[in-house]
């Protein structure tokens, strides 16, 4: 069951996680893997999403 209580990460959050994605696989002078450009896709998704509402909420 999941749980709807859960907050949901800042925008400032999101785009670290996404920043610490690419900044670990360049460290490691790799391209993303398919499981890391799926979970880049997720975390995209995810702070576009709170961005909108961001921009909601100020209007």
């Amino acid at each position: 069951m999941p749980d709807s209580h859960r907050e949901t990460p800042s925008p400032e959050a999101l785009n670290d996680a996404i920043r610490h994605l690419h900044a670990r696989a360049g460290e490691q002078q790799r391209p993303l893997t398919v499981d890391e450009q799926r979970i880049y896709q997720v975390l995209v998704a995810a702070w576009d999403e709170a961005m909108q509402a961001r921009q909601e909420l100020a209007a």
